[in-house]
C-alpha cells in the first residue's frame, strides 16, 4: 500500500459558489421549457409578447383549461398570493416568478369573451415580465 499518495484537489466551496447562478438560470430555462412543451399556450405565454409591451393575448380556452394550465405555469409548491383581496384565488409559483390569476370578467377591447385568465411572468423582486392573457370561453 505504500507509495500511493492521494492527489485529490479541492476547491473549498469556491468552485461551487462560482457555478451556482449558471445553475440557478439553467434550471430555470429547463424549467420555462418543460412549461412550455405541455400546451401551445403556454409556450406563447413562456415566450412573451416579442415587443416591449408586456400584455399580449395567448388564445381562448374553458374555465377548466385555464384552470388546468394556471396550475401547470405556477407548478408544484405554489400558494395562494398574499393579497387575495386585491386578486381572489390568484397562485404564485414557489420561487415567485410566476402568477395566476384565474378567470374573472374584464371590460377591454382586448378581452373579446370578457373573461380573462391572465399568466404572468415577473422577476424574483416582482418587476412584470411578461403578461399573457387567455380568453376563456363559456
Amino acid at each position: 500500500m505504500g507509495g500511493v499518495t492521494n492527489t485529490a484537489a479541492t476547491s473549498e466551496g469556491t468552485a461551487n459558489a462560482a457555478t451556482l447562478q449558471g445553475l440557478k438560470g439553467q434550471l430555470a430555462n429547463e424549467n420555462l421549457a418543460n412549461i412550455a412543451a405541455q400546451d401551445s399556450r403556454l409556450a406563447t405565454a413562456v415566450n412573451g409578447s416579442g415587443t416591449s409591451n408586456p400584455n399580449f393575448s395567448i388564445g381562448s380556452g374553458t374555465v377548466a383549461e385555464a384552470n388546468a394550465l394556471g396550475q401547470a405555469w405556477v407548478g408544484d409548491g405554489a400558494t395562494l398570493v398574499s393579497n387575495q383581496a386585491a386578486c381572489p384565488g390568484c397562485l404564485v409559483s414557489a420561487d415567485g416568478t410566476m402568477i395566476y390569476r384565474p378567470p374573472q370578467p374584464k371590460s377591454s377591447p382586448f378581452a373579446t369573451t370578457g373573461v380573462q385568465a391572465n399568466f404572468v411572468r415577473q422577476t424574483p423582486s416582482g418587476t412584470i415580465i411578461s403578461n399573457g392573457h387567455l380568453n376563456v370561453t363559456p
